[in-house]
């Protein structure tokens, strides 16, 4: 049996390499190392980095400039408000309403679905 006993959980057994390996894709690839919160790609750490813990994207924040991008890659969208965003999502790239839009703060732990 192959153990994982990297953070936050504690240590998991698996019996193939292939679960093991499926697990440290899903859980341990896209982690911020300030907060230790796990994101489903490397857009959505990008994007909670620059949110959660980039003073500069704070003091443009506060000036009133848009500092919520898109959560689509190709997309150059740049919103106010995660709202807006929100909004966005729903009516360019129809995302569904029930979609977890707060992604980018709480991270996707513990999570099977983004919905």
């Amino acid at each position: 049996a192959i153990t994982c006993a990297l953070p936050p959980h504690h240590p998991i057994k698996f019996t193939t390499y292939n679960d093991y390996e499926v697990h440290y894709h899903k859980a341990h690839s896209f982690r911020c190392i300030q907060c230790a919160k796990n994101f489903p790609s490397e857009r959505f750490l990008s994007l909670h980095i620059a949110e959660s813990h980039d003073p500069f994207n704070r003091v443009k924040r506060d000036r009133g400039e848009k500092t919520y991008h898109c959560f689509v890659e190709d997309c150059e969208k740049v919103c106010s408000t995660p709202q807006k965003r929100r909004m966005h999502l729903i009516d360019k790239h129809m995302f569904p309403r029930n979609y977890d839009f707060q992604i980018v703060n709480h991270g996707s732990d513990n999570r099977t679905s983004l919905l």
